[in-house]
């Protein structure tokens, strides 16, 4: 399973109010967590799911950018 890590603009749980049905319904609730301390967003997919998740979030208002691990 691929784990890709966002680093975003949320200010507050209701940014991600309108995303959290969509990445339930597409990765499963057990699948991606948001830090609302660092602002990341986490998730686990079999499948690359980057592009798609930063389009979710561009088309709720919030800015996500993925993080590239060495």
């Amino acid at each position: 399973m691929d784990t890709v890590i966002f680093k975003t603009s949320v200010q507050n749980r209701i940014d991600m109010i309108a995303v959290k049905p969509v990445f339930n319904l597409l990765f499963g609730k057990q699948n991606w967590l948001f830090s609302f301390e660092d602002k990341l967003l986490k998730v686990m997919s079999s499948v690359p799911c980057a592009d798609m998740v930063k389009a979710i979030l561009w088309e709720n208002g919030v800015v996500g950018e993925e993080l590239r691990l060495a």
